[in-house]
C-alpha cells in the first residue's frame, strides 16, 4: 500500500515538472506576444471607445443616466468619418481574445468548473462584443448623422427608427453581456479559490476587479475627467488583467521550482 501511494506521489510530481517543464518552452514567447504585442492592439480599442463615448461635459453619475445615450446616438457631434474609424476597433477583438491564455495558463489546475468554463465565456464575450457592441455603438448613430445631414424634421419617424435600431442592437448584444458578466464573477471566483497559480489577491487585477474599481473611480470623477476613466471602461477591463497577469506569470510560474511531493 506504502509503495503504491510513494509511486502515485512520484508520478505526480515527474507529471508537475514536465507541465512546468513545457511551460517555461512553449509559452515564454506567447506570454511576450499577449503581454506587449496585444496590449498595443488594445489601446486602440480606447482610441475608438473616445470616438464613441467620450464627451467633456459629462460627470461620473452622468455615464450611468440617459445622458449617455444621447452623446452615443448624436456622435457627439462628430464627423461622419471619425464615427467610421471608431469601428475599426472592432477588427481586432479576436486578437484580444488571446489576453485569456494568460488567465487560463494561470488558472488551469483548478479545472474545468473554475476555470475553463468562465475562461470560455470571458473568450465568447469578448468575441461577441467585437462584431455586435464595438462595432454596432456605430449604427445607434446613424440617424442623427443622416438628420443632420439631410435636414429632416420628422420627429415620430425618428423616434420610432431610433427605438427599433436599439431594440436590434440590445437582441444582438445579449448573449454577450450575459457570458461576459457572468464569465466575469466566474472567473473571480476561480481565483478566489486558492486553486490557481495566482493568489486570491490577485483578484484585484482581475476583469471584475478592474471592473469595480474603474466604475467607482468614475463614478466619483467630475467632467471632463470621468469621460476618460468611464468611456474606454472596456478598454481598462481588457488592457489591464492582460498586462497584470502576462507579468506576474512571467516573473512567478516562468521561474517557479516544482514543490517537492510531501511523504505521508
Amino acid at each position: 500500500m506504502e509503495d503504491s501511494t510513494n509511486k502515485s506521489i512520484r508520478r505526480h510530481s515527474d507529471d508537475s515538472e514536465g507541465s512546468f517543464t513545457s511551460f517555461r518552452i512553449n509559452n515564454r514567447s506567447a506570454l511576450f506576444f499577449t503581454g506587449v504585442f496585444v496590449s498595443v492592439l488594445i489601446l486602440w480599442n480606447g482610441v475608438c471607445d473616445y470616438i464613441y463615448g467620450y464627451s467633456a461635459s459629462l460627470s461620473g453619475m452622468d455615464y450611468f443616466s440617459p445622458a449617455v445615450m444621447e452623446v452615443i446616438q448624436s456622435a457627439n457631434g462628430r464627423p461622419h468619418w471619425l464615427v467610421l474609424l471608431g469601428q475599426t476597433a472592432g477588427w481586432l477583438y479576436p486578437f484580444y481574445t488571446l489576453t485569456y491564455f494568460n488567465w487560463f495558463a494561470g488558472m488551469r489546475r483548478a479545472g474545468i468548473w473554475l476555470a475553463h468554463i468562465p475562461i470560455a465565456l470571458l473568450a465568447y464575450a469578448v468575441l461577441m462584443i467585437g462584431g455586435i457592441q464595438h462595432a454596432g455603438w456605430a449604427f445607434l448613430s446613424v440617424l442623427e448623422q443622416a438628420r443632420a445631414t439631410s435636414g429632416s424634421q420628422d420627429p415620430a419617424f425618428f423616434a420610432q427608427a431610433q427605438r427599433f435600431i436599439l431594440e436590434h442592437f440590445l437582441m444582438g448584444d445579449l448573449s454577450a453581456l450575459i457570458a461576459l458578466y457572468t464569465g466575469t464573477v466566474w472567473q473571480a471566483v476561480g481565483v478566489l479559490s486558492g486553486r490557481t497559480w495566482f493568489p486570491r489577491w490577485f483578484v484585484v487585477f482581475s476583469p471584475l476587479g478592474v471592473l469595480i474599481l474603474t466604475m467607482l473611480l468614475g463614478v466619483a470623477s467630475p467632467a471632463p475627467l470621468a469621460g476618460f476613466i468611464l468611456a474606454p471602461f472596456g478598454t481598462w477591463f481588457l488592457l489591464i488583467p492582460n498586462i497584470a497577469s502576462a507579468l506576474w506569470l512571467r516573473k512567478h510560474l516562468l521561474s517557479a521550482k516544482v514543490p517537492e511531493a510531501r511523504r505521508t
